[in-house]
């Protein structure tokens, strides 16, 4: 069986952001969460809506900004929902821009950053963590989570329309493709190897996601507002080269991650934990 390992993690790795692009992302996961808790929960989206804003005033309170660097207007991408809440939108931006702490411009393209990657990772799986929180401190942490599986599945649905994998996609192309985009980043150490020629299983001893929520000492909720959508009932419906993990760094010393193309096997069975353990060492 072929095994490699990888250290690519590397919280001093910089990375070319447009910020307005990052920004635009957060506002569009924003809008998703408010339409849909509107449609789900409609009676509790005034009170969701200011738990929200003061946990992320006081996530911020302390941040210093770098004045000058990012100056620049808001977008002019209209957000049907999340536009209804406008001191919610500013405090997204002013999260956003606080965490990911730009370094410097580009000098021959002043709208270009260089960010740390590992940065980029707090902005996002910080912000998520606090929308995940306040339904669970709202609500109680079963009713919060069930709610909060009801929305993210229906926005995993929507992430889905339209995007279909080429007839051409392989177990290869996409470990090539993954190891590319990971090492780039500088976003986690891991291990993989080969179990036959459509399947592989990974082992990540070390990721951004895991290291910038770890400090909430709080790995249910950390899990749900990050690697939860990769385990949803529905995330492989529809897909040629699936993924299954039965535990993350949230909850153990390691995650373990299946991937297989479902032309080939339908519903392989899970490598145990102890087998993954051992990959590639002696």
């Amino acid at each position: 069986m072929e095994i490699k390992s990888y250290k690519c993690y590397n919280e001093k790795n910089e990375l070319e952001n447009d910020p307005k692009i990052l920004i635009k992302i957060q506002y569009g996961r924003m809008n998703s969460v408010i339409k849909y808790l509107a449609e789900f929960k409609s009676e509790f989206v005034e009170e969701y809506i200011q738990h929200l804003k003061n946990r992320i005033k006081k996530a911020i309170q302390s941040i210093e900004k770098k004045e000058g660097m990012y100056d620049f207007l808001d977008l002019e991408e209209k957000f049907d929902f999340l536009d209804n809440y406008q001191e919610l939108k500013k405090l997204t931006k002013e999260f956003t821009l606080k965490h990911l702490n730009p370094i410097k411009t580009k000098e021959e393209d002043p709208s270009i950053y260089l960010v740390l990657g590992f940065n980029r990772a707090i902005a996002f799986e910080r912000l998520s963590y606090h929308r995940v929180k306040s339904f669970v401190e709202l609500l109680g942490k079963e009713d919060g989570i069930k709610l909060y599986t009801k929305i993210l599945t229906q926005i995993q649905k929507d992430m889905k329309k339209g995007y279909q994998e080429s007839d051409d996609v392989s177990i290869t192309k996409n470990r090539e493709n993954s190891i590319e985009s990971w090492c780039k980043i500088g976003l986690c150490d891991f291990t993989y190897g080969v179990l036959d020629e459509h399947m592989d299983i990974y082992r990540f001893d070390k990721c951004f996601t895991h290291e910038v929520l770890k400090d909430f000492n709080d790995p249910d909720i950390a899990y749900y507002a990050s690697c939860y959508q990769g385990d949803l009932p529905t995330r492989n419906d529809g897909l040629i080269i699936c993924m299954r993990r039965t535990q993350t760094l949230h909850h153990g010393d390691f995650c373990d991650e299946l991937y297989w193309d479902s032309r080939i096997h339908k519903d392989p069975e899970q490598p145990s934990l102890e087998f993954t353990r051992k990959l590639g060492r002696k």
